[in-house]
């Protein structure tokens, strides 16, 4: 029969049937039963799921071939990436230390291509650049949000080269179609050759050649198979799997791969053995930057800046080796003259072998650019203090309990009671505190004259009369994270401390009128053809209003003026606050003008150790923190217009004295002439503005020089206190530590 149907003339194509056949319900079964047994058999038995793959991954080639993308730019060897400072001079070459000429696969012996590929793609000369069920699963735990591995290495280097700045997870689906593209106009040898140049086997090495001379220090052709295992095996989590902190995961990933080169046949038994009797005997480890390079704490921060952006790659991981291989120019903000000026203030005024580490940040108000981050004079220290080291920052932290007062509508001219020791409760428990050192305080005292000669009975209490909370909060606004609600945070009692680079962002803050700014190293960065590919806009928000911020400025500008801080006089404007914790263990001086803030912090920055002679003095917020930043900044405001600090009075804000708040009447004012100790009378004859006796600017006297009754009352409270330090706080020094000292 036709199967041409003729309707009004016009012919139609009768649909073709084909007969359906009659087979039984034991038939069907028997055919379902026979299928599901072959899926089976693909997906348990090797050889047959390497077959299956083999033939679906050469039908993908097939088919997307027409489709894939153009590769003609793998010929371009990886170059390393330009770190330049401010002014367009060079910082580093982050690829200089392991710049290495590309090795033939042919110079190489057998067993570092048989490690490779017996850690990373055993079946690499047998599929055809994919492997399909990895495709699939990768696809899959992308969509779920999730990474996954197990991509052959011609998928790698489609990763490496092409897609690794994609996060869809469609990126899996880009990477086949640039692996086939490699497969059909690159040789399996060729592939290999250029996995093996350019793969990131950790501690800064990129290609074997690098990983040779970093972790053996010898030429790649001369690795043992017990070496090259062990390199092959790092590929897989090149930071995670470090020699150094864990040689036992390193060798237990070495001795995986060399079991599965003897069961691919690479090694024979003999071989084997010796190879997995071999010792790890990595080289110690090397700083993360050359010495010669310049600034290299700053380097190392943008570096980690860079991990973060999104242009340079999906991941941290594809951005940090982006970093290194992908020949990026990247510019920065730090200004070299004033980084040169922080290391010299440092030499001269703590630069012999036994002196104490200092860390020195600068950064920018209302824009966070980082223009100085020095970390200390020991280059090779790996660990940076100044955007790492979290350290406590003692009274430093006294101008948020203000401004959390400000917030509270309380007037800083209250007048709370400054003697010590005093018992303070906090729901239900009750705790000591007194001032750190003799003669201090004695009657009442305003929040203002407190903040200038670091008070800390009159914080203990106000903190209560704020609440932890709140302050806690107003830190945050300020950038100093995760700080814990306690009284003990008055005098700086943080839980996980501050860093110098958040305590200059913090200060930062009050010098633009209450405008935080995330600080930032990376402004712009090109690529090889210097296109630019990220410009830093600065992140802003608002986090105190200007007049509170400005009332700050005015107490902060007095700690400079006649204050704890008078070594931090600039001759121009200045405002700060100084810091001294516990038994002399961390001290800072954070300062600021209306165009830069910084942080100054000295200490041990590896073990809590009291800095109690140190050239003959006890080392205060006020003595050599003080003077690094004096000498230091004036150098780097040299070329700065002397610009006025935003201030305001109390007046300005709509606020109310504690006792109008507690609905007091107030008492006649205190005597203008404590009688305590001869060394008061001393402090109120040099007093200046206030009804209470603050402390002198020029005094010579040290803390223990006082009357025996009184030395012997302070002895006692001041075990009453380090007895109960871990539910109290970190107390500061206070202004006579910070001006008795030489």
């Amino acid at each position: 029969m036709s199967d041409i149907l003729v309707l009004g003339g016009a012919r139609r194509r009768r649909p073709l049937h084909f007969p359906r056949p009659h087979w039984s319900r034991t038939t069907w079964l028997r055919l379902a039963a026979g299928v599901v047994l072959f899926l089976l058999a693909v997906a348990f038995v090797p050889p047959l799921r390497r077959a299956a793959a083999t033939a679906v991954s050469t039908v993908v080639l097939k088919v997307t071939s027409p489709l894939a993308p153009d590769v003609d730019t793998f010929d371009d060897l990886a170059v390393g990436t330009t770190v330049l400072a401010a002014d367009g001079s060079l910082l580093a070459e982050l690829d200089g230390a392991q710049r290495r000429e590309p090795v033939t696969l042919d110079s190489l012996p057998d067993h570092v291509a048989h490690a490779v590929l017996a850690a990373e793609d055993a079946g690499f000369y047998r599929h055809s650049g994919i492997d399909p069920t990895a495709v699939m699963r990768a696809v899959l735990r992308s969509a779920q949000g999730r990474t996954q591995g197990g991509s052959t290495i011609t998928q790698q280097l489609a990763k490496i080269n092409y897609t690794n700045s994609e996060r869809t997870f469609l990126r899996k689906l880009r990477e086949v179609q640039y692996a086939v593209k490699l497969e059909e106009k690159y040789s399996k040898d060729e592939l290999l050759q250029r996995y093996l140049n350019q793969v990131y086997f950790g501690d800064g090495a990129y290609g074997i050649a690098a990983a040779a001379q970093t972790f053996f220090g010898v030429d790649a052709a001369q690795l043992t198979p017990a070496q090259a295992a062990t390199l092959a095996g790092k590929i897989k989590a090149p930071e995670g799997l470090d020699p150094h902190d864990d040689p036992a995961a390193v060798t237990a990933r070495r001795d995986t791969v060399l079991d599965a080169m003897r069961a691919h046949g690479w090694l024979d038994d003999a071989a084997l053995q010796q190879a997995l009797d071999t010792p790890l005997a990595v080289l110690p480890e090397k700083p993360p930057t050359a010495v010669a390079t310049r600034a290299p704490h700053f380097v190392e921060f943008v570096k980690r800046e860079a991990a973060g952006i999104d242009a340079l790659g999906g991941s941290p991981e594809s951005r940090s080796q982006q970093l290194f291989t992908g020949g990026y120019t990247i510019e920065t903000t730090l200004d070299p003259a004033a980084y040169d000026a922080a290391a010299a203030a440092v030499q001269t005024q703590l630069g012999g072998p036994a002196d104490p580490a200092t860390a020195v940040v600068t950064v920018k108000p209302g824009d966070g650019a980082i223009t100085t981050l020095f970390a200390g004079l020991d280059f090779a220290r790996k660990f940076d203090v100044a955007s790492q080291g979290r350290r406590q920052p003692g009274s430093a932290f006294k101008p948020f309990v203000y401004l959390a007062a400000l917030r509270d509508g309380i007037d800083p001219r209250s007048r709370l009671d400054s003697g010590g020791p005093k018992m303070l409760e906090y729901r239900g428990e009750r705790y000591p505190v007194d001032n750190y050192t003799e003669g201090r305080g004695g009657g009442p005292m305003t929040i203002d004259e407190a903040m200038v000669h670091s008070v800390n009975v009159v914080y203990a209490q106000l903190i209560l009369e704020v609440g932890p909370g709140n302050v806690a909060k107003t830190a945050e606004d300020a950038g100093i994270p995760d700080v814990n609600e306690d009284p003990a945070i008055a005098l700086g009692g943080l839980r996980e401390g501050a860093t110098p680079l958040e305590m200059a962002a913090a200060y930062a803050t009050f010098a633009a009128k209450g405008m935080y700014a995330e600080p930032y190293a990376i402004s712009r960065i090109l690529d090889r053809n210097g296109d630019v590919v990220y410009t830093r806009s600065p992140k802003t928000k608002r986090a105190f209003e200007a007049q509170e911020v400005g009332v700050l400025n005015n107490a902060l500008q007095q700690v400079v003026e006649r204050g704890t801080a008078t070594a931090a006089r600039l001759g121009r404007p200045t405002a700060g606050k100084t810091g001294t914790t516990q038994n002399y263990h961390d001290a800072w001086f954070v300062g600021y003008v209306p165009q830069l803030a910084t942080a100054v912090w000295v200490g041990n920055p590896d073990k809590q150790e009291p800095m109690t002679d140190v050239h003959g003095t006890r080392v205060s917020g006020g003595s050599f923190p003080a003077r690094i930043f004096a000498q230091y900044m004036r150098q780097a405001v040299a070329t700065l217009p002397v610009e006025q600090l935003a201030t305001a009075s109390p007046d300005d804000l709509s606020l109310r004295t504690l006792d109008s708040i507690r609905g007091v009447v107030p008492g006649p004012p205190p005597p203008t002439e404590p009688t305590t100790t001869s060394s008061s009378s001393t402090t109120t004859s040099s007093s200046t503005t206030t009804t209470v006796a603050p402390a002198p600017t020029t005094t010579t006297t040290r803390p223990t020089t006082t009357t025996t009754t009184k030395k012997k009352s302070t002895t006692s409270s001041s075990s009453t206190t380090s007895s109960t330090t871990s539910t109290t706080a970190k107390t500061d020094s206070g202004s006579t530590t910070a001006t008795s000292s030489p």
